[in-house]
């Protein structure tokens, strides 16, 4: 009988499991992730195959990620205690006995995309001309938004500034601008609305979509930004540790050891450099944006930051994945020596780069 070899990772141990080829979905779905979480949906490394139309069902029961060594890979069944079960997309056919050539293809441009964050999906999908009927899925959850006020903030305040003046309206979140742009109750917001309007050179009634478009682009960059922050702790860490390897008597003479070391460094620093180049970027051009704002401006503006999109988020998915297993693997500054943290460098940090 045939077995797919299904890699079974867990935190400090690597190991294999050889599943028969009638491993079923049914089996897979006793120990399979919850595909409908929001933290899935919300994931820069994390494709819920659920929001892909396959031909067959059975693949919407598990996901696809980015592992430790950045390969994309099935992900049949993930736990503290159990680990997570990986399965190449080559070997797919073999756990899945049903599924068509169709979805093995798409499968495998599924494999290729850098990273799985809903803004670059929207874009890559587009291209693949790959279909998704659900879009809320390409959306980021209810609860991310929320976590994600404290970048929104500035804007928010920015646009009630500019409409209602100093008053805030009881406006708490993004949502509650557009529905107050949507419904405004005051003589001179609607008076001010008016002005934008004549500003942007668009109807009135096109003023909230115009805001909403430019909120999700603020959304956006609200989101990589908090990717980014999320790693810097794991980043320092680490560039600590390089500096400790490089400098030990002993180590200091494997120059392969050096090299190798040299180069994953220098790699995660251009991708942390460059993340940051791009935040203030985004923040001094939205700052210009309001002192001359206007339709024409802004969809240029727009079309910039998506175009910007697959590129910030293939690298945060990069810095993400391998800072999360470094995170994993030394939780603080006292786990592991020189030695072992070299050693995950040379097997684990390196791969996928």
């Amino acid at each position: 009988m045939m077995t797919a070899t299904i890699e079974s990772q867990s935190p400090g141990a690597n190991m294999t499991l050889a599943a028969e080829a009638d491993f079923t979905a049914q089996n897979a779905a006793v120990q399979e992730p919850d595909q409908d979480s929001d933290h899935d949906r919300d994931s820069i490394h994390t494709l819920p195959l659920r929001v892909i139309p396959f031909e067959s069902k059975s693949l919407g029961r598990t996901r696809m990620i980015k592992n430790a060594k950045l390969e994309s890979v099935i992900e049949l069944f993930e736990g503290d205690k159990m680990g997570s079960g990986q399965l190449p997309v080559s070997a797919i056919g073999q756990v899945y006995t049903n599924i068509g050539s169709d979805d093995v293809k798409m499968l495998t441009k599924l494999a290729k995309l850098h990273s799985y964050d809903v803004y670059s999906l929207r874009i890559e999908l587009r291209k693949l001309g790959i279909r998704v009927d659900d879009h809320e899925s390409l959306r980021l959850s209810a609860a991310k938004q929320v976590q994600l006020h404290r970048y929104m903030s500035a804007f928010t305040q920015r646009v009630i500034l500019e409409v209602f003046g100093d008053g805030n309206e009881g406006v708490k979140n993004y949502g509650d601008v557009v529905e107050l742009f949507r419904h405004p109750d005051k003589r001179q917001a609607i008076a001010k609305l008016k002005m934008m309007s004549d500003k942007l050179g668009i109807g009135l009634e096109e003023v909230p979509v115009f805001l909403e478009d430019f909120g999700d682009i603020y959304l956006s960059v609200a989101y990589f930004r908090e990717c980014w922050e999320s790693v810097q702790s794991a980043f320092t860490d680490f560039c600590y540790s390089v500096d400790d390897i490089m400098e030990n008597r002993t180590l200091k003479q494997d120059k392969t050891l050096m090299k190798t070391c040299d180069a994953v460094y220098d790699k995660f620093s251009s991708m942390n450099t460059g993340a940051s180049d791009r935040f203030h970027d985004f923040e001094a051009q939205t700052s210009k944006m309001w002192d001359n704002i206007d339709a024409k401006r802004f969809k240029r503006f727009q079309g910039i930051v998506q175009e910007n999109h697959t590129e910030i988020g293939s690298a945060l998915c990069n810095l993400s994945v391998k800072m999360n297993a470094w995170n994993k693997q030394f939780p603080n500054q006292n786990s592991g020596g020189p030695i072992k943290r070299a050693e995950f460098i040379r097997l684990t940090m390196q791969q996928g780069l």
